[in-house]
């Protein structure tokens, strides 16, 4: 990684979580829909804990504060996401096997 310019390895940081993003939202109309329900409940627990915390008006940092407001909110997603990329990848795989 050390000949990899930084640029390079942001775009490659940023590419990977839009496409958790568009996983995420795919997962979850799919899991509404009950097409796909193999998620594990901590997942379940994980995602709407976040999302309860960004909704939230009382945060780590308040959100009036410029930038450093908006930090914690973007942590808690980084790390939902992390904590998901077993599900999301699982269904990213059952998808690709179930295309029509």
């Amino acid at each position: 990684m050390a000949n990899i310019p930084n640029r390079l390895i942001f775009i490659g940081l940023w590419r990977r979580l839009i496409e958790d993003f568009r996983l995420l939202f795919c997962l979850s109309k799919d899991y509404w829909k009950g097409v796909y329900r193999d998620v594990s409940i901590w997942s379940i627990i994980i995602l709407f804990l976040a999302i309860a915390y960004i909704l939230c008006p009382i945060d780590i940092f308040a959100d009036v504060i410029p930038v450093i407001g908006q930090v914690d909110d973007a942590t808690v997603l980084i790390l939902c996401l992390y904590f998901l990329e077993k599900d999301l990848y699982k269904y990213r795989e059952w998808k690709i096997r179930n295309q029509k």
